[in-house]
């Protein structure tokens, strides 16, 4: 199986702030929150207040983790061979490799410079690398790879077909 690495494009504002709200996040929840819950009479009643006042904490942890993990160390690694495709996103969390099949698929590379969804359509006119590698199957666009010069697109398109 051949194999191909990409790199994520990382944004370091986003990579610095929510790098920054990591460091407060854990901050509050290993510093503040034990300070005011076990202030209570009972160590039960300060446990419980513990626990229940660090989930959403815990929550916007993780979410904040999940973000910064892959914008900042984050790759798509495709292992490919004549049948199949196996697409593997390292550092993001909660994302299991996919496998697509060279006969359900077709492969191609789109220019997403006029961005439409079924929400809304953003012109993306800050950078000239909204390239994605992607593959049409039964009639939906799955997108690969994403945010890619139009050199490294063709690139890619070619050591994988």
């Amino acid at each position: 199986m051949k194999t191909i690495k990409v790199k994520n494009k990382t944004n370091w504002f986003l990579t610095f702030v929510l790098g920054f709200g990591l460091i407060m996040i854990s901050f509050i929840i290993l510093v503040l929150l034990p300070l005011i819950a076990f202030q209570q009479d009972s160590f039960l009643i300060s446990l419980f207040s513990y626990f229940f006042s660090t989930i959403p904490f815990i929550t916007f942890f993780i979410l904040f983790l999940y973000i910064w993990l892959w914008n900042t160390f984050g790759k798509t690694v495709l292992k490919f061979d004549d049948e199949k495709i196996i697409v593997i996103k390292r550092c993001k969390l909660f994302t299991p490799a996919k496998t697509y099949y060279r006969k359900d698929i077709k492969i191609g590379i789109e220019n997403f410079k006029i961005e439409k969804t079924k929400y809304f359509t953003r012109n993306n006119i800050f950078t000239s690398s909204t390239f994605s590698i992607v593959f049409h199957q039964n009639n939906r666009i799955i997108r690969i790879i994403d945010w890619q010069s139009p050199k490294k697109s063709k690139e890619i398109l070619k050591t994988i077909q």
